[in-house]
């Protein structure tokens, strides 16, 4: 016992014997200490130390040298030209004074043969070594002022540069999209003088220009200004002047989602509270999308292309016609939407407010609390400090004729007669086909049937189901039959429908397009053109370039993706508050455009398209324009005292409350 107590005693301190064993070392050992030897630099390799990080410094610090040199060539050469009475040029006598002497020292350097003047030898000693001083010195100085220059040239071919403009438009990130985004700014800058569209991408800034001028051809007065940099990085959002900005576009390229976030963050740092320039982010993530803006209180204005183009896709199906309005209603030609104040109308209600504009249709009101009521109902009051939001031609356009009473005429229809679409077909499929299947369940009838044809080696035919469907069944069907092999697959089907989606998750822009120009004419074979039991087909087409061969193809109505969310992204970042109305019509719960029949609005007799617009209000619906069957056109925005004769085919576009 008393051996394990010695031995747990001796084991318990066994740390300080170590700490004093390492501390102090015994007597008989002598005590190792290595030093680093030290060298002391030479004067010369001081100098050549110092030279080496003047150099690194860049070429302004050398040129300040070689000038402090030369400098004292001067000085030193034009004493001892004085000091010791030197003659100065061509025999002019001694120099009579240091200035004199400087400036004879200046003349040797700047103009190496005005030593041959010299009479004198030790003049001439003197001038020559000031000459070849003057030489090597100048001669490296107009070399180094030649590099700072192609330098400084090769910094603005490469973009970065810092851009002074005010009041321009920034689109951070490259992508092909920007093409159609910069094509539409350029509409909406017509009117002003030298408007600024300034590109930051991480594309070589001759990339970018050669890329835009190829697509926008005529930039009227628009200057397109590009420079290379990193949207994330604050100091390169400095260089474009992001503060001074009117408006930021923020693409979702490269990585995605994640460089969009992070490009808006960036923007935070300089502007923390977004209280400067307008932001409008493509972001793809529903959930990413909702977090931005609650996070920066609804200042940040977020566009889920993904959503725009399933909602316009699933409209077009629908009813054929409604991907033209929807993209009159993006773009900048023709007809915009508007927000503006009319204090005269305060107390009307919005039936009357549909009809106190002669040149404007009327779509709904915007509260002074923010909140935006597209289709009110027709009994809704505008309150002060209310605004009338409508489709007009121009700002100068929207202006209130005063309310006008009209009689609307005895309709032939009470009751619509639309054929309801019942059987759909989709070929081809990508993100964007659950989207699309969710947005054609929200109006299908119970008992619908979509197909949907598959190409297995791009798409997994286990990777395509849609969940939560409630009026749809979705049938899926892999094959990987030739276009005339689907021309026999589908014609011993009847169907009301057909879509075309791109394989844009397994093929580039160009390959996918042209799987789809193939088939569209494959299912115009099994389904020709013309006549009351044609199929209507709607296609979604990459590029913008090969929307004429898809026409030539048959399709019936187009969407183009990239160009809806460019067109949507170039009007908010003109106008934030647009946000909200195509919120609402690309909403499942908010409101929709809709073709009616004419006879539900109009007798047989011809009457003022303003009568009209009163048939809708009495019916809780906005008149925004009218169809014509026979030629397939869309009037939108008419005028209310033009007369119109519309017949059984025709079709009225309203704004109407899903219900």
């Amino acid at each position: 016992m008393g051996e394990i107590k010695t031995t747990a005693r001796s084991a318990r301190p066994g740390k300080a014997v170590g700490r004093r064993n390492r501390m102090s070392a015994p007597a008989s050992v002598p005590v190792r200490r290595t030093t680093r030897p030290t060298m002391t630099p030479t004067l010369g390799q001081k100098l050549r130390y110092r030279f080496d990080n003047a150099l690194a410094k860049g070429p302004a610090v050398v040129i300040g040298w070689l000038a402090l040199v030369t400098l004292a060539i001067f000085v030193i050469a034009g004493l001892a030209f004085w000091g010791f009475r030197l003659d100065g040029v061509n025999g002019a006598g001694p120099v009579s004074n240091p200035m004199e002497g400087i400036w004879q020292a200046m003349l040797r350097v700047v103009d190496a043969g005005t030593f041959a003047g010299d009479s004198s030898w030790p003049m001439r000693l003197l001038s020559l070594v000031v000459t070849l001083a003057g030489i090597f010195i100048a001669g490296s100085l107009i070399g180094l002022i030649a590099n700072a220059v192609d330098q400084r040239i090769e910094g603005l071919r490469k973009g970065r540069s810092d851009v002074l403009e005010t009041g321009h438009t920034v689109v951070l990130g490259w992508s092909p999209r920007i093409a159609a985004i910069v094509s539409e700014l350029v509409v909406a800058n017509a009117s002003e003088k030298d408007a600024v569209v300034v590109v930051l991408g991480a594309e070589d800034k001759t990339v970018m220009e050669d890329a835009l001028s190829a697509a926008v051809r005529d930039t009227g007065s628009t200057r397109i200004v590009c420079r290379s940099g990193s949207p994330a990085r604050a100091a390169d959002l400095q260089m474009v002047n992001l503060l001074g900005a009117r408006s930021v576009i923020v693409m979702s390229a490269g990585s995605g989602d994640a460089d969009a976030i992070k490009a808006v963050l960036a923007i935070k740092t300089l502007d923390p509270d977004f209280t400067g320039p307008r932001v409008v982010a493509e972001i793809s993530d529903p959930t990413y999308a909702a977090s931005l803006e609650v996070l920066t209180d609804g200042r940040v204005v977020t566009v889920n292309s993904d959503h725009v183009i399933a909602e316009i896709t699933a409209q077009s199906c629908r009813q054929s016609g409604l991907s033209q309005v929807l993209r009159d209603l993006l773009d900048f030609d023709g007809d915009e939407v508007y927000f503006a104040p009319f204090p005269e109308l305060t107390g009307r209600s919005y039936a009357e407010v549909l009809t106190a504009f002669e040149t404007s249709a009327v779509l709904g009101l915007a509260r002074a609390d923010g909140t935006v009521l597209v289709n009110p109902p027709s009994a809704t009051v505008l309150a002060d400090g209310d605004e009338v939001i409508a489709v007009a031609e121009d700002d100068s356009t929207f202006v209130c004729t005063g309310v006008a009473t009209r009689r609307p005429p005895v309709p032939l229809l009470s009751t619509d007669d639309v054929p309801q679409t019942k059987r759909l077909l989709i070929v081809g499929w990508s993100v964007l086909g659950p989207k699309v299947v969710r947005e054609i369940d929200q109006f299908a009838v119970q008992g619908t049937v979509v197909d949907v044809v598959v190409d297995p080696s791009l798409v997994d035919p286990r990777d395509v189901r849609v969940e939560g469907l409630i009026h749809t069944e979705l049938r899926i069907h892999a094959t990987s039959a030739g276009p005339d092999e689907l021309a026999g697959l589908v014609s011993d089907e009847e169907y009301d429908q057909g879509i075309v989606l791109s394989y844009r998750d397994a093929v580039e822009a160009a390959d996918g397009d042209a799987r789809t120009l193939l088939t569209l004419l494959a299912l115009r074979r099994a389904w020709p053109a013309g006549g009351d039991a044609a199929v209507r087909i709607v296609a979604e087409v990459l590029e913008r370039d090969d929307v004429e061969l898809a026409q030539a193809g048959g399709v019936d109505d187009w969407i183009v993706s990239d160009e809806v969310t460019s067109l949507m992204l170039a009007q908010l970042s003109e106008r934030t508050e647009l946000a909200h109305v195509f919120l609402e019509l690309f909403s499942p719960e908010g409101a929709r455009l809709s073709f009616r029949p004419a006879q539900r609005y109009v007798g047989a007799d011809p009457v003022a398209y303003g009568a009209i617009v009163a048939a809708g209000a009495a019916r809780d619906e906005s008149v925004l324009g009218y169809r014509v069957a026979a030629t397939g056109s869309v009037h939108l925005n008419p005028v209310k005292s033009e007369l119109v004769a519309l017949g059984a085919a025709d079709q009225v576009l309203v704004v109407e409350s899903r219900g």
